[in-house]
């Protein structure tokens, strides 16, 4: 007699804020089928086509079921296998040797972002943390533009919560997002929305789904978001709709800027002993004083305090918005100019007013400024949402014990992703010898990778790997580490907010799999350190006693009973703009002085570093885009049968104008390439791709095409603002290709 069970767990598909909760249903031990889970509020009760055929992948026959050590040369394919045991010490004997040649520094855990699971995310950064090796930060994988330009401006790394978390919104504007597809759950509150009579703004090149769905779309050209702000803003001026109070209160709008170097004015300037007090203009006192003193403050004009020449930063802000009338905006972004003055006037007076801004625009090599710009237009308008002190706030983990493990030594060192390609290639700023990867398929969804296979990864004397599957990148690596799906494995899932979920184990571990955890449990002793290393179930705990109030009473325990709401900060008195903004100015920082020396103290336009007005164009006139898929999640998903029968192969999609001047059908088998490679696809004809534009899903795997490589044609340039702001990013949506018939 068969038996059966039900376990609620969560999915930690990555896709944004989702974290469905799941039914697993068990069959005789077996996982038979999923189905979206209950909540207290049912809102929330949902599930994706993805999340479905997750145990397509549990099941798959092609798994990983046990360690495997390179037999042959990197990339080669030859593997034998190997205990447990032997791979471990392998790993810690290798670690070892290294950090002793190194330093501990050259040891490094290139691990994927917390959406894939709370606690592995923080048991390898402990694990750094007590190597004291180097965490590879991930964030430039394409999404690192936003916080370079949200921590400067806001102190804060993503602007949603503080642009777009109005309860009534009067409108709504998606940014450079697709949620119909790449977030399917951040469309629902819009479309509800929409429903009360609430109108939906789409700002993308490319008319997707969710553009379909909108009142307006506005067809902004690729990476000139940044003009498009300040062209809004120009009109907003003009007519007089700025929120000056906001500016006052809580910008730095009435900070004085030294004109002779780009600093902001502050009291030691004019004093030798004045201290770093920032200084604004009192129209009372007709002299410059500390800002928290003033009773009287200019919010515009030049003024010579001390003899030396400034300027209000609104003052600045305003001379550069000038330049941006609606006839040179339309001109720059494509967009016609009774548009902008549409959407201008709009945003400005159907307060609040909502951005619900995503990674489209962080995939350029300035996206940076696009996020300040858009940052600095709600500022203008005053539609920001200061965060609390009432409402539900996002969670506040205990995140100590994982980034510090060993308060009385040092932790580890942090790294861009990007800067990890010359720390291993050229030893700079250090050198990084050996690489744990964890939860990243870093080879295939790394831009420049041919640089990384022929440059970067001859230089690593020890690469491992933890997977579920061979990917494109495992072929590179000294030992493969066999993990479990999160069906496999205990862990702690944010969302969807106000919620956060366990992920419970609902099967044991299959073939010789282990949980990222256990691995490192397992891996600790042989490196001095395994009294830091729990069992998931005691990380969870471990990671909710930070002792804040959103988090109050909930644990493991009650976590297996169901979804915990977090708890919601009473409503207290106004507070000053520093209890908002962690910035040093403790306001909203539209003006950088740190980017003074690279002409971007303010948000100012620049043209993408490969553009349809870049001389490259003569060669390579096709600005490459690549979208998300709602059939996988970066390049996951692709071993899911279901999912490939709805979306069986990668194909480039091309508007028909740039088709027929190319002799170029649909369904032709096409190359898209530029100087730095190729790849040979199939064509589709698709009228709402914008001329111009080759758009293909990102994510597939190289021996999905017909020959070549997506990655092998993207550029790794860095922006040296993305090293100053936070670490730099991949510019995935900036590159130039030709497409012609094969």
């Amino acid at each position: 007699m068969s038996t059966e069970t039900i376990v609620r767990t969560a999915c930690p598909a990555h896709c944004g804020s989702n974290a469905c909760g799941m039914l697993a249903h068990l069959r005789d031990g077996k996982v038979v089928k999923l189905e979206p889970a209950p909540f207290p509020d049912n809102y929330y009760m949902r599930i994706c086509q993805k999340g479905l055929s997750a145990l397509q992948l549990t099941y798959h026959p092609d798994r990983l079921k046990y360690p495997m050590k390179r037999a042959g040369a990197r990339g080669e394919g030859k593997w034998q296998r190997v205990s447990w045991d032997e791979a471990l010490d392998y790993i810690a004997d290798k670690m070892k040797n290294i950090a002793g040649k190194y330093g501990s520094r050259s040891v490094a855990w290139a691990i994927g972002g917390p959406g894939n699971g709370t606690v592995k995310f923080g048991a390898y950064t402990r694990f750094a943390g007590c190597f004291q090796g180097t965490r590879v930060s991930m964030w430039g994988y394409g999404d690192a533009a936003e916080p370079c330009g949200a921590k400067p401006t806001y102190g804060v790394n993503r602007l949603g919560p503080l642009l777009a978390s109005f309860d009534e919104p009067k409108l709504n504007i998606a940014w450079g997002t697709n949620p119909a597809e790449a977030n399917p759950f951040q469309i629902r509150p819009l479309l509800d929305d929409k429903m009360k009579g609430i109108k939906l703004v789409v700002i993308d090149p490319v008319y997707t789904i969710t553009a379909s769905k909108a009142d307006e779309w506005v067809p902004v050209r690729i990476g000139t978001d940044t003009a498009l702000a300040l062209g809004m803003m120009h009109q907003i001026l003009q007519d007089k709709l700025e929120d000056r109070e906001f500016m006052l209160r809580y910008t730095v709008a009435p900070y004085l800027i030294r004109q002779d170097n780009g600093r902001y004015l502050r009291a030691r300037d004019l004093a030798p002993n004045g201290g770093d007090a920032y200084l604004v203009w009192d129209t009372v006192k007709n002299n410059s004083v500390p800002v928290d003193s003033s009773k009287s403050t200019a919010l515009e004009g030049s003024y010579q305090p001390g003899g030396i020449a400034c300027k209000t930063a609104f003052q600045m802000l305003k001379e550069l918005i000038k330049e941006y009338p609606p006839a040179r905006t339309a001109s720059i972004t494509g967009v016609p100019e009774e548009q902008i003055v549409r959407l201008a006037k709009a945003y400005a007076t159907d307060k609040p007013a909502a951005i619900i801004a995503n990674n489209g625009m962080s995939r350029t090599y300035h996206g940076d400024t696009s996020f300040r710009a858009i940052g600095t237009l709600a500022a203008l308008t005053g539609n920001v949402r200061l965060p609390g002190p009432a409402g539900h706030r996002e969670v506040d983990y205990n995140w100590g014990p994982f980034l510090k493990p060993r308060p009385d030594q040092p932790s580890y060192t942090r790294m861009g992703v990007m800067n990890l390609y010359n720390a291993i290639e050229k030893g700079e700023p250090y050198p990084v010898r050996a690489v744990w990867f964890a939860f990243t398929n870093f080879i295939n969804q790394c831009t420049n990778n041919k640089r990384l296979i022929n440059d970067v990864f001859p230089k690593l004397e020890l690469a491992v790997m933890t997977e579920m599957f061979m990917t494109p990148s495992t072929k590179y690596a000294d030992i493969v580490l066999p993990v479990g799906s999160f069906l496999e494995f205990t862990d702690l899932v944010n969302g969807p907010h106000p919620y956060i979920q366990l992920q419970q184990r609902a099967i044991p571990l299959l073939y010789e799999a282990k949980s990222d955890v256990q691995i490192l449990r397992e891996l600790a002793p042989r490196l001095g350190f395994g009294e830091y290393f729990k069992s998931e179930e005691e990380f969870v705990d471990l990671l909710l006693a930070s002792g804040d109030e959103t988090v109050a009473g909930i644990s493991y325990k009650t976590l297996k009973e169901g979804p915990a709401r977090l708890k919601e900060s009473p409503a207290g008195e106004e507070r000053p703009a520093k209890a908002f903004f962690k910035t040093p100015t403790g306001r909203i920082e539209f003006y950088l002085e740190k980017l003074v020396g690279l002409g971007e103290g303010l948000p100012v336009h620049k043209e993408p570093i490969e553009s349809p007005l870049t001389p490259l164009a003569k060669k390579y006139p096709l600005s490459l885009v690549q979208v998300h898929s709602k059939f996988h999640v970066h390049s996951s998903f692709q071993k899911s049968h279901w999912m490939r029968e709805l979306d069986p192969e990668p194909i480039v999609e091309l508007n028909p104008v740039d088709a027929d001047s190319r002799r170029v059908k649909d369904e032709d088998i096409v190359e898209m390439f530029n100087d730095r490679g190729k790849i040979k696809l199939k064509v589709r004809l698709n009228e709402i791709i914008p001329p111009g534009v080759a758009n293909l899903t990102h994510g597939w795997w190289p021996e999905e095409f017909l020959e070549g490589d997506l990655n092998a044609i993207t550029n790794d340039y860095i922006n040296p603002a993305h090293n100053i702001t936070f670490e730099p990013n991949m510019p995935m949506n900036d590159n130039l290709v030709e497409v012609r018939k094969a």
